[in-house]
C-alpha cells in the first residue's frame, strides 16, 4: 500500500501454495522519524521476510527474558545476551484447525520462501544462528498469540530446504522406528530425497542433514515458546540455497470454549486420564488412551537361537500358530503331531525352497538335537555349480515376492535369489533393512540406504540406494539363471557368491541366526523412478529340509491397529525403564502416550461428545535469524562452525515413559521418580560424523536442551561419567500468571550453552568417541503421568582426529591470518567430498 515503502527495514510476504488471492496479505514495518509504523492487510498462512541490519530484540517476551542454564560471567565479567541480533525472516505455517480434544499431527505442504531470500542465497550458504516460534491467530489488525492452555504443542519438526537439490516425500516410518523414539513416534514422516542426476546434477551423495536442508526441532513441546534456540557467536546451522519451509507439528486442542483468556478451565477427559480437574492443566496433553483405540495382544514366537526367545512352546495349537507367525506368506502349511524321540522335541518347522512349510509338534520327552540333512544341490536345484553343504532358505511376500537360498560354503552359485513381481512395472528388494536406511539412530540415517536388486522387464541391476534416493548402480555380481512371465507376473532367478563383490554389495552370512529385514517396492511404470508402493518384510533363514525349533518369544500387541514394539525399552544401562517395570514398556500396561494420539482424532471416549462445535484456527509462526556464511580463504577462516544434531533419550528407546504415582503416605515434596541412562558419545553421532577414531576424535557440545512434557518435570542433568564432571544441569522455569507466555504451571527450559568466555560462556571441551555420558532425570510423582519424555536435543561441532589437541576457537572465527590446520571449523563445515571435505570448503 502507499506509504508502506520500506526504508532500512522492510517486511514483505510471499504467498503459500493455496487457492487464496496471491496478494492477500502484505506487512511492512517502517522506521519513520524514530517511530515504528505498521501496515497490515489480512494475513494467512504464508511467509514474511524481514531484511534488515542488526536487529535487537526478540519475537517472544521481553528483552532478556530468555535464559540459559550455565552462564559464566565470572570469567570476563561479561553476561551472555539471549537477545537476538541478526537479520531474520518469519514463516507462517499452513493453518491448523481443530475442535476440542482433537490431535493435529500431520506433515504440512511446503511453504515457499520469498523471492528476496531465494535470490540472495541462490548460490550462497545461509547460517541460521537461532530461531523463535509461537502459535498465533492471524487477524487484519495483527497476530494474536494462542495460549498454551488452548493449544498444546507436543512437538514440532521443521525444515528449511533447497527444493532444486532435494525434495521431501511423505514416507511410512520404519516399523520399529516410532517405537524406538524415532520421528518423535510418528507413523509417517517427511524424508529428504536428493534429486536424481538428470533432474539436478548433485556434487556429492545424500546425507540426512546435508547443506541442502536443515532440521529444527530443539526445545520443542510445551517449552517451545520461551526456551532459547540461539547459538554463540560463530556457530550456526548451515543450509545452501534455501527456498522452502516444511513443518510437521503435533498439536492438542485443550481449549475449553468457556475460557475467555489464558486462565485454564478444565474440559472433559476420557475415563483413562488420571489427571484431576484441580491440576491446573489438561490431562489431554499426556495422550491418554481412550476406548477409541483398543489394545490387543497375543503370544509371539521366534526361531530357536533368536535373541527374542524366552522359553519353549507349550502345546500343539501354539506350535501350529507359531509356524504361521515366524514364516508368514508361505506357499502352503502342513501340520503334524508325533511322539518320536528321534526327532526334535516340542515345536519345529521344516521348509523347502518352493515355499512349503511343515509344522511338527513332538510330544516325546526326549529327542535328538539334529536330523539328517537334505542334499544341498537337490534343494537348490541349480543347474550350475553345486555347493557341497546344506542350504538355508527364506522367503517373504510383500510388494514383490522374494526367496533366498544360501549355501553354507562359498561358490559362484552359493546364493540363489528368486524375485517375482509385476511384469509391466519395475520392482525390487532392498536387503538388510526394513526401510530406506540401513542404520537409523535418533533422526539420523547411518550409512545411507541398503543394497538392492531392481528388476525392470527382463533387465536386473544391483544398486546401493541413498536414504530415500535412487542411489547408484553397482557392478553386476550375479548371473541370471531364469527370466519368465506367467499371468502378468515376472519371475527372475539370480545366483551369486556369498561375499559381496565390493563394500557396497551385501555379504550374506549363512551362519547368522537372526532374521534379515528387507524393503520391497514396485514402480508405476517400467522406468526406475519414484515407487508406487513399498512394504517391509522379514526373511527368516531356515535349513532347507531340516527341522528348526520354534520358541516362545513372549507377546506381541497392537494399539488401535498399530503394532506396539515390545522391545522398545533398551536394556540397562542405556535405560532403567525395563528394570523398573515402567508401564510404557509393555502393551498390556500401556495407558497413554504417543501410541494413543492420532492425527485428526479425538482423545475422548467413544461415548463422549465434544461439547463445543467451535473450531480453533491458528498458525505456528517461526522467526529464523540468519547471517551470510563466508567460506575460508588463505587469509581468513570460515565465518561459522557448522553444528550437527546429536540426540539421546534417557528413556531409550521407548521415546516416552510413565511417571508412576508415589504411595499416598509419602509427602508430596518427597515424591520423586528418577531414571537414568549411560551411553558413549559414538552411540549418538549423526551420519555425517564418522565414528572412525582415525577420522574423528569426538565432539564439542555447543547447545544442549532437555525435553520433557509433564508439569512435574523437576530437573535433568548430564555428566561425563568417566570423570564425574557435571556438564549440564537444568531445572525448568514455570509460568506464574494467567498471561500468555507466562501461563501458570507451563514450562520454559533454559538450555546449556558453550562458547567463548569473552561472551560470558563456558568454553566447550572435547568429548572423545569413547567418553561415557550419564543422564539423570527427576520428576515429582505425586500424580501419575503418561507420555513423559527425557531426551537431550543437542548441537555439536565435530572434531577431526588430526585436530584433537588444538585449542578450540570459541567464537568459530579464528583471528587473521588463520592457521588452517588449527581450525576444526574448516573440516566440520564441509561435508561430502575428498574424505571429510566438500564442494563448498576445500
Amino acid at each position: 500500500p502507499a506509504g508502506c515503502v520500506g526504508s532500512r527495514q522492510s517486511e514483505v510476504q510471499s504467498g503459500p501454495p493455496t487457492s487464496l488471492p496471491e496478494h492477500r496479505a502484505a506487512v511492512s514495518t517502517l522506521q519513520s522519524t524514530g517511530m515504528a509504523k505498521m501496515c497490515r492487510i489480512a494475513a494467512v498462512a504464508g511467509v514474511l521476510v524481514l531484511l534488515a541490519g542488526l536487529v535487537s530484540g526478540n519475537m517472544n517476551g521481553q528483552p532478556g527474558q530468555y535464559k540459559i542454564a550455565n552462564g559464566n560471567p565470572g570469567a570476563t565479567g561479561a553476561t551472555y545476551s539471549t537477545d537476538y541480533k541478526a537479520e531474520y525472516f518469519e514463516v507462517y505455517s499452513q493453518p491448523i484447525k481443530t475442535r476440542y480434544s482433537e490431535v493435529y499431527w500431520r506433515m504440512q505442504e511446503a511453504v515457499p520462501l520469498p523471492p528476496e531470500i531465494k535470490e540472495r542465497f541462490a548460490d550462497k550458504v545461509m547460517a541460521i544462528v537461532g530461531f523463535e516460534v509461537n502459535q498465533v491467530r492471524v487477524t487484519p489488525t495483527g497476530d494474536i498469540p494462542v495460549p498454551i492452555t488452548w493449544a498444546y504443542n507436543h512437538h514440532f519438526v521443521a525444515w528449511l530446504a533447497n527444493s532444486k537439490k532435494v525434495k521431501f516425500t511423505k514416507q511410512k516410518a520404519d516399523p520399529h522406528g516410532p517405537h524406538r523414539g524415532l520421528y518423535h513416534g510418528a507413523q509417517e514422516q517427511w524424508l529428504p530425497e536428493l534429486l536424481k542426476k538428470g533432474d539436478e546434477e548433485l556434487e556429492h551423495p545424500a546425507f540426512s542433514e546435508d547443506m541442502y536442508w536443515q532440521v529444527f526441532s530443539e526445545a520443542n513441546g510445551g517449552e517451545f515458546r520461551m526456551s532459547y534456540h540461539g547459538y554463540p557467536n560463530g556457530y550456526a546451522q548451515l543450509v545452501q540455497g534455501p527456498d522452502e519451509f516444511l513443518l510437521t507439528p503435533m498439536q492438542i486442542d485443550t481449549w475449553n470454549r468457556d475460557m475467555a483468556g489464558a486462565k485454564f478451565m478444565p474440559g472433559p477427559l476420557p475415563k483413562s486420564s488420571r489427571i484431576p480437574a484441580s491440576a491446573g492443566y489438561s490431562g489431554l496433553i499426556e495422550c491418554p488412551c481412550s476406548d477409541r483405540l483398543p489394545s490387543k495382544w497375543e503370544p509371539a514366537y521366534a526361531l530357536q537361537g533368536s535373541s527374542s526367545c524366552k522359553g519353549d512352546v507349550a502345546s500343539a495349537s501354539e506350535c501350529f500358530s507359531g509356524a504361521r507367525q515366524v514364516v508368514p506368506g508361505a506357499k502352503s502349511y502342513a501340520e503334524r503331531s508325533v511322539a518320536d524321540a528321534a526327532q526334535h522335541k516340542g515345536c519345529s518347522i521344516t521348509v523347502d525352497e518352493q515355499g512349503a512349510v511343515t509344522a511338527l509338534w513332538n510330544s516325546a520327552t526326549a529327542a535328538s538335537s539334529s536330523s539328517s540333512s537334505t542334499d544341498a544341490a537337490h534343494v537348490l536345484g541349480t543347474p550350475g555349480p553345486k555347493p557341497q553343504a546344506a542350504v538355508k532358505v527364506a522367503f517373504a511376500q510383500a510388494e514383490a515376492n522374494v526367496t533366498v537360498a544360501l549355501a553354507s560354503v562359498e561358490g559362484p552359485a552359493a546364493v540363489r535369489i528368486t524375485l517375482v513381481g509385476p511384469a509391466d512395472k519395475w520392482f525390487g528388494v532392498g536387503f538388510g533393512a526394513t526401510s530406506m536406511c540401513v542404520k537409523m539412530e535418533a533422526d539420523e540415517c547411518e550409512g545411507g540406504g541398503p543394497y538392492a536388486i531392481i528388476v525392470s522387464g527382463d533387465q536386473a541391476t544391483e544398486r546401493r540406494l541413498d536414504f530415500h534416493g535412487p542411489g547408484r548402480e553397482l557392478e553386476r555380481s550375479f548371473k541370471v539363471e531364469e527370466s519368465s512371465v506367467i499371468g502378468g507376473r515376472r519371475k527372475i532367478v539370480l545366483t551369486r557368491t556369498l561375499k559381496g563383490k565390493s563394500s557396497s554389495h551385501l555379504t550374506f552370512d549363512p551362519a547368522s541366526t537372526e532374521p534379515m529385514g528387507v524393503i520391497t517396492a514396485k514402480g508405476c511404470t517400467l522406468e526406475f523412478a519414484q515407487h508406487c508402493g513399498h512394504a517391509p518384510a522379514m526373511l527368516n533363514f531356515l535349513p532347507a529340509g531340516e527341522q528348526t525349533g520354534v520358541c516362545d518369544a513372549g507377546i506381541r500387541g497392537w494399539i488401535g491397529g498399530n503394532a506396539f514394539y515390545q522391545g522398545r525399552c533398551a536394556p540397562y544401562p542405556k535405560s532403567e525403564l525395563g528394570t523398573q517395570g515402567n508401564p510404557t514398556c509393555d502393551v498390556r500396561t500401556y495407558k497413554g502416550g504417543l501410541s494413543c494420539c492420532r492425527d485428526g482424532e479425538s482423545l475422548l471416549d467413544v461415548g463422549q461428545e465434544i461439547p463445543w462445535a467451535e473450531v480453533l484456527e491458528y498458525h505456528l509462526k517461526f522467526r529464523f535469524y540468519f547471517e551470510e556464511f563466508r567460506p575460508p580463504t588463505l587469509h581468513a577462516g570460515p565465518s561459522h562452525v557448522d553444528l550437527v544434531r546429536v540426540y539421546w533419550q534417557t528413556e531409550a528407546w521407548a521415546g516416552e515413559y510413565d511417571i508412576v504415582q508415589c504411595p499416598p503416605e509419602v509427602p508430596r515434596s518427597q515424591c520423586v521418580q528418577q531414571i537414568s541412562s549411560r551411553w558413549q558419545v559414538k552411540d549418538m553421532l549423526p551420519q555425517q560424523a564418522s565414528a572412525d577414531p582415525a577420522k574423528i576424535s569426538g565432539i564439542r557440545l555447543i547447545y544442549a536442551g532437555p525435553h520433557c512434557h509433564a508439569p512435574s518435570c523437576l530437573s535433568m542433568e548430564l555428566y561425563n561419567a568417566d570423570t564425574g564432571q557435571l556438564l549440564c544441569s537444568v531445572s525448568p522455569l514455570f509460568g506464574q500468571s494467567h498471561a500468555v507466555l507466562d501461563e501458570s504451571g507451563y514450562i520454559a527450559i533454559p538450555p546449556c550453552l558453550w562458547g567463548d568466555p569473552a561472551e560470558g560462556l563456558v568454553a566447550p571441551q572435547l568429548l572423545g568417541l569413547e567418553t561415557t555420558l550419564l543422564s539423570i532425570k527427576k520428576n515429582n510423582n505425586s500424580l501419575p503421568h503418561t507420555g513423559e519424555m527425557a531426551s537431550w536435543q543437542m548441537r555439536a561441532a565435530v572434531v577431526p582426529a588430526t585436530m584433537a589437541g588444538t585449542p578450540a576457537t570459541m567464537a568459530g572465527r579464528p583471528p587473521a591470518p588463520p592457521v588452517r590446520d588449527g581450525n576444526e571449523g574448516v573440516v566440520v563445515l564441509s561435508r561430502g567430498a575428498q574424505g571429510v571435505g566438500g564442494p563448498h570448503v576445500p
